[in-house]
């Protein structure tokens, strides 16, 4: 029986960042979350004892893998951005999440994140609830969930230097 795979991104330097541990809480809350819902995911992240020299090879790896993709924004952080872009160009289900205590993203990227508090413990219940909903009714669930249709793009034309040429 083939198991489901859910990979984490987040930052992989929390070092020089505020995000210290916090990247390590939100993937318990996950876990928390996907036992307590009987939801049959093996949860994946890169973490810091990896490899250097074998931490890109590992993120695409996951990325590759992984049913769904969860990626935490919150920190702005570059490599954030290019798990999130591979993952999408991979055409995976991904769920985005930020802090909505933490500077907003740019519009394109904002408008499909589930915000979360994890200050209280009423937020945490929230955001356990909000990544359950959306990981088991994606299509209905209010909780924004990008999907990535095969026909999503239509090819008008070839670019050159001169512009569209017609096919």
């Amino acid at each position: 029986m083939k198991t489901n795979v859910c990979f984490f991104t987040t930052p992989i330097n929390e070092n020089t960042s505020n995000f210290k541990g916090h990247t390590d809480l939100l993937f318990g809350y996950i876990q928390d979350a996907f036992v307590k819902n009987k939801l049959t995911f093996d949860l994946l992240k890169v973490d810091l004892d990896t490899d250097q020299r074998q931490i890109e090879q590992k993120i695409h790896d996951g990325l590759e893998k992984a049913d769904l993709v969860i990626t935490d924004l919150s920190s702005h952080d570059p490599n954030s951005y290019y798990e999130l872009g591979y993952a999408k160009a991979l055409k995976k289900q991904v769920i985005q999440i930020q802090n909505k205590h933490r500077e907003p993203l740019s519009f394109d990227l904002g408008h499909p994140s589930v915000l979360y508090d994890t200050t209280t413990d009423e937020g945490i219940k929230q955001f356990q609830k909000d990544i359950v909903e959306a990981v088991k009714s994606p299509i209905t669930s209010e909780t924004p969930l990008s999907f990535y249709a095969d026909n999503d793009v239509e090819l008008s034309g070839r670019i050159d230097d001169q512009g569209i040429v017609e096919p």
